[in-house]
This record gives structure tokens, sequence and C-alpha cells, in this order.
């Protein structure tokens, strides 16, 4: 297994909880849960109370095949828990509840909006200190111009899995405290880095 643990010492507020862990553990741990290998190096933004990572915040740039491309869906839910209730309220009608409350109430829209420019100028500013030189317009016009979850349309949603990681990382997003609220937090008793070895076993 590779590297993939970014440079975080530009990173202010990023959280390395002391859990007992060894980064090389902690890093095992989060690309398991991810069930796939990152295209660009991250670091844990939270754990769950077991001690296994729940959100990761990955690097808004990365190279690949030579070329510097952006990467604004940085936010990663891995938690098995969250992400399985996540994918149950999706699949009952809730991101499209929530893009209409979007269209219709005005607070949570204004609420909404201000997280994300939050989201875009954590985006630039971490890319502004990897990318070597100057940031690229076009890298930067996607990362300023484009949600959590990577979409254009702010009056859509897209993803909650994506806004639910947003608010636990950062505690700015509307959508993902709605979720929070139906869902909750994970507790000791969850038990998630067990829930996640156990259905990788199944």
């Amino acid at each position: 297994m590779g590297s993939y643990f970014a440079d975080i010492s530009f990173r202010e507020g990023v959280i390395l909880a002391n859990l007992n862990l060894t980064l090389e553990k902690q890093q095992q741990a989060a690309v398991e849960l991810l069930g796939r290998e990152p295209r660009t190096p991250f670091t844990v933004r939270t754990f769950c109370p077991d001690g296994s990572p729940q959100v990761l915040i990955a690097d808004p740039v990365f190279k690949e095949d030579g070329i510097w491309k952006p990467f604004p869906a940085f936010l990663w839910l891995v938690c098995p828990r969250l992400k399985a209730l996540t994918a149950d309220l999706e699949q009952h009608g809730q991101v499209r509840a929530f893009s209409q409350r979007l269209k219709s109430d005005e607070d949570f829209r204004n609420l909404f909006i201000a997280g994300q420019k939050t989201i875009a100028e954590l985006r630039v500013s971490m890319a502004e200190k990897i990318y070597p030189g100057e940031l690229p317009d076009h890298i930067r016009e996607i990362l300023t111009s484009t949600t959590v979850a990577g979409s254009r349309d702010f009056n859509g949603v897209k993803c909650l899995h994506s806004h639910l990681a947003q608010e636990l990382a950062f505690h700015n997003n509307p959508i993902g405290a709605a979720v929070l609220e139906q869902i909750k937090n994970c507790s000791a008793n969850d038990h998630c880095g067990t829930l996640a070895a156990r259905r990788s076993e199944a």
C-alpha cells in the first residue's frame, strides 16, 4: 500500500485525535473504509467514538498522468453506519426534498450558500499551497464555483453524503445538519470499525 497521507503542516484545524493509533494504521483503516484506492492524498478529519475514521479530507488538486486536475468533492464520508443511514434517506427522496427546500426557504439557502463559500475558500487555499506555482484559472474556477459535492447547481443537492461530511468536518452545512438530526451521530456502542470489518467479511 502506498502512502496517501498529505502534508498537513499548512492545514489549520485538521484534527488528528490522540487515539493511540499509528498514522499507518489510520491510513490503512481509512482506505479500507473508503473501499478503493484513493486518487489523491488525504488526512483523517474526524473519527467515530470507537476510533475509526469518519470523514476524510483529500487534496483539492492532484496530478494524474502529468496533468494537474481539480478535485472539488474533497470531503469523504467513510463511516459505514453513517453511509448506510444516509443512503436510506436518499432512497426515500431526501435529495429531492432538500433541493426543494433550498428553493423555497431563503434562510436555509443563505446558510447553505455561506457554508459553500467557506468550503470554496478552503479548497482554493489548500490548492494554492499544493500546486507548484500560480494556480491555473480553470482549476481556480472549478474550485470556487462548485458545491462540496462537486456540482455547479447550488439549488441541487446531488449527494447527501458530501453534505453530511461537511457538517461533521466543519459544522457549516445546514443540509448535513438536518441529515445528522435524523440519523444521529455515532456513539461508542455503534462499533463502527467492527461493523466495517463484518461487512468486508460478508
